[in-house]
C-alpha cells in the first residue's frame, strides 16, 4: 500500500511549484542573484583597495631609493678633515640646474636626473634637496633636508 509523505525542505532539483513544474519561483531567484552579486562586489573591492596599497607602497619604495642614492652621495661630498677648505671640483651632482657645489646653501631640483619611468607620466615625481647651515659646536654643519612628491 502506499501511503503518502508529506517531505519538507527541498530536493536537488528543486521543487514543484502549485502549478505542478520543478523549480525556484521568481523571487527566490532574484534573492539568489542578488546575495551572489554582493559577494562579488565585496570581493572585487577588497582586491581593488589591496592593488591600488601595493602601488603606493612601490612608489614610496622607489621614492625612497632614489632620496638614499642621493645621500649617500652628497655624504662623500663631506669631508671630517677641516684643514681642507673645500668645496673641492667636482663636487657638483650631475642634474642639477644651477651647477653649483652640492652643498651649497639653498633649494637643489634633482628632478632631471630621475628615470624616465619615475619622473614621466603618470607618476611625475619630482625630487629637490634644501642645503642650510646648522651650528654644531664651534663650526658651522651642512644641514640637508630631501623633498619627494609624485601622483598616486
Amino acid at each position: 500500500m502506499m501511503g503518502i509523505f508529506r517531505v519538507r525542505g527541498r530536493r536537488a532539483a528543486g521543487r514543484r511549484a502549485r502549478s505542478g513544474r520543478l523549480g525556484y519561483t521568481l523571487v527566490e531567484t532574484l534573492v539568489a542573484v542578488m546575495l551572489v552579486s554582493v559577494v562579488v562586489t565585496s570581493v572585487f573591492s577588497l582586491v581593488l583597495t589591496a592593488k591600488m596599497g601595493t602601488k603606493k607602497t612601490g612608489r614610496r619604495a622607489e621614492a625612497m631609493f632614489y632620496v638614499r642614492a642621493y645621500m649617500e652621495t652628497l655624504k662623500s661630498f663631506v669631508t671630517a678633515d677641516t684643514t681642507q677648505p673645500g668645496p673641492f671640483p667636482g663636487w657638483v651632482l650631475p642634474g642639477d640646474p644651477c651647477a653649483c657645489y652640492a652643498l651649497q646653501n639653498g633649494v637643489h631640483t634633482m628632478t632631471a636626473s630621475l628615470p624616465a619611468t619615475f619622473k614621466n607620466p603618470p607618476i611625475n615625481g619630482q625630487l629637490s634637496y634644501t642645503v642650510s647651515d646648522t651650528p654644531c659646536g664651534a663650526l658651522m654643519c651642512k644641514s640637508v633636508r630631501f623633498n619627494v612628491s609624485w601622483q598616486d
